[in-house]
């Protein structure tokens, strides 16, 4: 059951708190991880679906831009959930649910607080410039950063199988949550968004410190 009196909001602000070694003051078991990493690539695409039908009622306003919805993403994981959500959501309920007791130390350190998509970047682990498929993971995150081009970026990674495929908001007036391959991101005729340690905008892949 949800703590918050408005769990609408509540997804709009809520963000990994850390102690002051930079560190997440716990990491998720390998089942814990396992459900994590199964939720995001089970729930995404139904945000995705219902954002066409009129939009998410648990997530809107001023964070509707691309660390937002990884925000968001990652705090509906790491929560129980009611029975409206799982009608809401109806694939969730394939995912295995753990014993939430175990996400408490991951839960707690969550503060009302809104960071940019670089103090996201600071809260993870730097996994290199050089996309290695085969190290991918979905909850892994693709940063670009250019204060010349004006860009700052996030994208989410989720993996399907051998599958990769990238979700991200487009974070302007457009307004759009989008989900391509790394192959139509990596093909695109902007090279500013090739995720390749030759594009300089392309700062690497990270990884939430509680992930292994």
């Amino acid at each position: 059951m949800f703590r918050l009196k408005s769990p609408a909001l509540a997804g709009l602000f809520f963000v990994l708190s850390f102690n002051l070694s930079g560190h997440v003051a716990a990491k998720l078991s390998a089942p814990g991880q396992q459900y994590f990493r199964g939720f995001l690539e089970t729930f995404t695409p139904q945000v995705l679906k219902r954002e066409k039908k009129g939009g998410n009622p648990r997530w809107g306003g001023k964070n509707r831009d691309c660390a937002g919805l990884v925000r968001y993403l990652f705090w509906e994981a790491l929560q129980p959930h009611r029975e409206d959500f799982l009608d809401m959501y109806p694939a969730v309920r394939a995912v295995r649910r753990p014993d939430f007791r175990e996400f408490s130390a991951i839960e707690s350190a969550w503060a009302k607080d809104n960071f940019t998509a670089p103090q996201l970047m600071a809260r993870s682990v730097f996994l290199g410039r050089a996309v290695d498929r085969g190290r991918l993971k979905s909850g892994d995150l693709l940063y670009f950063q250019s204060a010349e081009l004006k860009i700052r970026h996030v994208m989410l990674v989720l993996r399907t199988g051998s599958e990769i495929f990238l979700v991200y908001h487009t974070g302007d007036a457009r307004n759009e949550l989008r989900i391509r391959t790394l192959q139509d991101i990596a093909a695109l005729a902007e090279s500013e968004w090739h995720p390749e340690g030759a594009n300089p905008v392309f700062r690497g892949i990270y990884r939430p410190a509680f992930l292994d």
